[in-house]
């Protein structure tokens, strides 16, 4: 059976609907949900595509419909972007809004010069509009929140594969001696609606059992109890709450604090090999150890999945490297339950108010860029950023 590019724009037309219908219905039971929203309208924006796309199809003199198709495929990949963003819960800047405005704005006037019809350069700029956000989402979608899940993986697997097409595309157009005519008469029309048809199925599953994750609350570290995760310490906005007044109140007396990250190492392998209740042991385990081995006094908080960050009083960012290191002697003690040749082990990453001011956010930074370094080298380590060099990390 052969398919023409009507039909399988009709097929992209009924599955993008689908989707966007149970998606947007579902952000409707959670109004509040910023990220919902956004990626609500990414699907929105998604259809009227197809939709354009397939008038456009029939009635190549409509110029209208090239230019609605051209404007709403950007919106839907910058809609996706923003929406991860927000999951992770950063929020757009203005730097990155009027950027996305720009390729919106670049997109409209390079549509409205080629006037009606499917032309090469509003097609490569749009191709290239498209590519760009699609890797900046794709980035997104592999950090923060989303880092360890494995359905934001997927998504980002898909807006790479997306930034690939898009990008092919262009060059295809380009290659064509910016006619377009070979490519588009014969196979772009199919090829963009095979391509977007998978994309669109297979980002629509990942981000809708993202969405069931964020309204259940039942993502790996956003379980609470009280002002407390379901690990025992206390959840990230109570720890966010109390670190912030901590820090400016300590700032006033003068007096000096260190903020220790901890990112249990391997746990996305842990879960894969020994199944969720494995990683969730591993992760009530650490915050157990390090309620047991932190000061008192200090605020220990479940940051996200199996990540922690603990503020103790520390005159500068060595002083708390000996806390840190015991911190992992203690969780390599013993291992896991039904797992006994796996012991746990972490990264730290230390930032001192000393070096980085009172901001928490600043701290954080500073933090997770140590974590990250000890990652580098293999993980199961201490670092202190700045790191000056390798007498600050401890293997």
């Amino acid at each position: 059976m052969n398919l023409d590019s009507h039909t399988l724009q009709t097929m992209n037309g009924v599955v993008v609907a689908l989707c966007t219908v149970g998606f947007t219905l579902n952000t409707a039971f959670k109004l509040n949900d910023t990220a919902g929203r956004m990626w609500s309208l990414a699907y929105v924006a998604g259809m009227m595509t197809i939709v354009a796309h397939a008038v456009g199809g029939q009635e190549p003199t409509t110029g209208w419909a090239n230019l609605v198709g051209n404007i709403t495929v950007v919106v839907a990949v910058a809609a996706v972007w923003a929406g991860a963003r927000r999951f992770n819960g950063r929020r757009v800047s203005p730097y990155i809004a009027a950027g996305m405005a720009a390729l919106g704005l670049l997109t409209i006037v390079t549509t409205l010069i080629d006037g009606s019809g499917a032309h090469p350069t509003s097609s490569v700029v749009v191709s290239l509009s498209v590519a760009l956000l699609a890797v900046f989402g794709g980035a997104e979608f592999v950090r923060g929140r989303l880092r360890r899940n494995l359905n934001a993986r997927i998504v980002a697997v898909t807006l790479g594969l997306a930034a690939l097409a898009a990008a092919l595309r262009a060059l295809m157009f380009l290659a064509d001696g910016l006619t377009g005519t070979v490519f588009t008469t014969q196979i772009h029309s199919i090829f963009v609606s095979t391509m977007t048809l998978c994309l669109v199925t297979l980002g629509t599953i990942a981000l809708s059992v993202l969405r069931a994750e964020s309204i259940s609350g039942s993502a790996v570290g956003d379980l609470t109890d009280g002002i407390h995760s379901a690990a025992g310490v206390l959840s990230n906005t109570a720890f966010t709450q109390a670190a912030t007044d901590h820090l400016a109140r300590a700032e006033e007396a003068d007096v000096a604090l260190a903020l220790i990250g901890a990112d249990i190492d391997n746990l996305p392998e842990i879960n894969t090999a020994f199944g969720r209740m494995a990683g969730d042991e591993a992760i009530a385990r650490f915050a157990a150890k390090l309620r047991g081995s932190a000061p008192v006094m200090s605020l220990i908080g479940h940051r996200s999945s199996g990540r922690f960050q603990v503020l103790v009083v520390a005159a500068a960012g060595y002083l708390a490297h000996d806390l840190a290191e015991q911190m992992q002697i203690a969780l390599v003690e013993e291992p896991l339950h039904g797992t006994a040749l796996i012991r746990l082990t972490a990264s730290f990453g230390i930032a001192s108010t000393g070096d980085h001011g009172y901001s928490l956010y600043a701290l954080d930074v500073a933090a997770t860029a140590a974590i990250d370094t000890v990652k580098a080298d293999g993980g199961n380590g201490v670092a202190l950023d700045p790191a000056p060099g390798a007498a600050n990390s401890a293997p």
